[in-house]
């Protein structure tokens, strides 16, 4: 019974070591995993970490988020589509295209724009460009939908302004209009200002809403009309990275007061986020509308000169100590000084050059034209002129005319 024993013995060493093996199997997952797997296996709760909460935002930043939230919804209403129709010719071929003439005229869509209403009695402001054709209709959809048939009444002579009126019939004025307010004065508008544009992106997608900043102030650009090409200098405007698009002409740029400080009026094709403004204020706006409706036009203030840009190069040819300014000339037989203008009245002569208006220093970046901008007829202007006769410097002061 030998073989019995052994066997027995060996059988319970067998058993006593796979004891220590499980025990010692235990305590090396306890003292490697840790915690929670000794947790699992003691069949207490397992905790579970916790997903860290996002910081609140900084209240400033809330404050901005309601407060273009409260500009759209405020400006919109006063927002409008300008959609541009116009008979366009149709021609007819043959299935082998040997032929081919014309076969009448339809009337389609062929662009389109933005405007915004400036008076409750259905007056809106837009781009000249944007209804330059004169054989085009033009018809206004407001913010709710609604079609009403624009006319155009006039345009304004110094810069890609005009001004439009809703009819809700061809004889019956819209009245109902919402009309947004201005800045007091260009001064109120400054480099890194937020600003909102409001527009018809594409001509095909209604009352955008962008948002951004003031880029710049007092650039000049050419800019060109995709339907005419006409080339046309604008100067003192408004630089934006506001998204503006095609379409988006004659639209309102809003400071976050609410009060309209430019209307878009062209973009960079070669860049983005670069898009400009002409800039407006709201005794500007309302001298418009006033001669509008008495004049039948746009009348702008003048001195009644005709000048150029000083530039060095000119400057040195001339021998002159001014490079920046406007130098008085005329051309193709027309007079440098118009008769009987205020210049005329206050004696500017050929070959003046004036640097100054009223204290502020003449440029590349701030023109005569742009001293001029936000000056009415009837307003008074200092400016200092170098004269030709004399060569020294006058104060001249003298009230501007209308044009």
């Amino acid at each position: 019974m030998k073989f019995a024993r052994l066997f027995l013995a060996s059988l319970a060493v067998c058993i006593v070591l796979s004891g220590l093996s499980a025990y010692l199997m235990i305590r090396f997952l306890v003292d490697t995993v840790g915690s929670d797997t000794a947790f699992v296996l003691s069949q207490k709760p397992v905790s579970t970490p916790s997903v860290p909460v996002a910081a609140p935002l900084d209240p400033s930043l809330t404050g901005l988020e309601s407060g273009v939230k409260s500009i759209a919804s405020q400006v919109s209403p006063s927002v409008v589509s300008i959609v541009i129709t116009r008979e366009v010719q149709t021609y007819r071929t043959d299935p082998y295209g040997f032929f081919y003439e014309p076969a009448g005229t339809v009337r389609k869509k062929v662009g389109g724009g933005t405007g915004f209403f400036v008076s409750k009695d259905g007056y809106i402001l837009t781009n000249k460009h944007v209804v330059s054709d004169p054989k085009a209709e033009y018809t206004i959809i407001l913010a709710d939908g609604r079609e009403l048939i624009g006319k155009v009444l006039a345009y304004d002579p110094t810069t890609d302004l005009a001004v439009i009126r809703a009819f809700a019939d061809i004889n019956t004025p819209y009245f109902w209009g919402v009309a947004l307010n201005f800045v007091d004065s260009q001064s109120q508008v400054e480099i890194g200002s937020f600003v909102v544009a409001v527009g018809n992106a594409l001509a095909e997608f209604q009352n955008t809403v962008t948002f951004g900043v003031v880029s710049g102030l007092g650039r000049q650009i050419e800019a060109s009309s995709g339907n005419s090409g006409d080339v046309e200098a604008l100067s003192g405007l408004i630089q934006t990275d506001t998204a503006i698009n095609p379409g988006n002409s004659g639209g309102p740029l809003v400071n976050l007061q609410g009060r309209v400080v430019g209307i878009n009026t062209a973009i960079s094709a070669g860049a983005n986020g670069i898009g400009f403004s002409i800039p407006l204020s709201s005794r500007v706006v309302e001298a418009m509308i006033k001669s509008v409706v008495k004049y039948g036009q746009i009348k702008r203030s003048f001195i009644g000169i005709r000048y150029g840009i000083l530039n060095k190069a000119t400057a040195d040819s001339l021998g002159l100590v001014f490079s920046d300014g406007a130098i008085i000339g005329g051309g193709s037989g027309l007079p440098a000084v118009v008769p009987n203008s205020p210049g005329e009245k206050a004696g500017l002569k050929e070959g003046d050059v004036i640097v100054e208006a009223d204290g502020k220093k003449l440029s590349s970046t701030f023109g005569l034209r742009d001293a001029l901008s936000e000056k009415l007829p009837g307003d008074k202007i200092s400016l200092k002129v170098f004269k030709k006769t004399g060569n020294q410097l006058e104060v001249v002061e003298l009230v501007l005319g209308e044009s």
